[in-house]
């Protein structure tokens, strides 16, 4: 018997933000009252990628409605570098992680022949830099004497770069033996050589 006021009870309700990482590490949903304060979780992580931001925004306070919030990225850059051992330069390769890498043609080195390089050098762009390093066969020669009528003397064939020990002279009659030419190399040259036997003829 009189006049009443009634009062609106309310429940706040909760929402939901999850989060698409596009390919990155999982991220947990956020699930909060309305209007609550919302921390932003860790950046999620993606091999070659580097992360940007979330699209759109991870609002600050829970909004009034569930949100979908998709991880932004940035492919990273890397670079391959290779060591060439004492070779010719090979310049560095530098490209988009995931990217078809091409890899550079063989360098040289005297007195050697390019084998390989190690590690092998990648056929896509890894998720990091990388340095090849040349690796070599050591290359024989060999040395020949054309004794120009002398006694015979045998070839040298060894590794470039080898001590190499001159022959014993060779003889010819009526002639004594002077020098080789040209002279015989201390080490073993990058390259095949012929020494020609010079003489200083007798007199009797």
């Amino acid at each position: 018997a009189g006049d009443k006021t009634c009062v609106a009870q309310w429940t706040i309700n909760q929402y939901t933000i999850s989060f698409n990482s596009d390919g990155g590490s999982e991220v947990a949903d956020i699930t909060q009252d309305y209007g609550t304060a919302v921390t932003a979780p860790a950046a999620p992580t993606k091999e070659g990628y580097t992360f940007i931001g979330w699209y759109p925004p991870v609002p600050q306070t829970m909004p009034a409605e569930d949100k979908n919030c998709v991880a932004q990225w940035r492919i990273n850059q890397y670079t391959i570098r290779f060591n060439t051992d004492g070779g010719s330069q090979v310049a560095d390769i530098t490209q988009d992680y995931n990217t078809a890498v091409t890899a550079p043609t063989a360098p040289t080195k005297e007195g050697y022949t390019f084998n390989k390089w190690d590690p092998p050098v990648p056929q896509t762009m890894p998720a990091g830099d990388k340095t090849c390093v040349a690796q070599w066969n050591i290359n024989r020669y060999t040395i020949s004497f054309n004794t120009d009528g002398g006694s015979e003397v045998n070839s040298i064939t060894q590794d470039y770069g080898t001590a190499v020990t001159a022959p014993a002279a060779p003889s010819k009659t009526g002639y004594t033996f002077n020098k080789w030419e040209p002279p015989v190399p201390q080490t073993m040259p990058a390259g095949d050589k012929t020494c020609l036997a010079q003489w200083t003829i007798n007199q009797y």
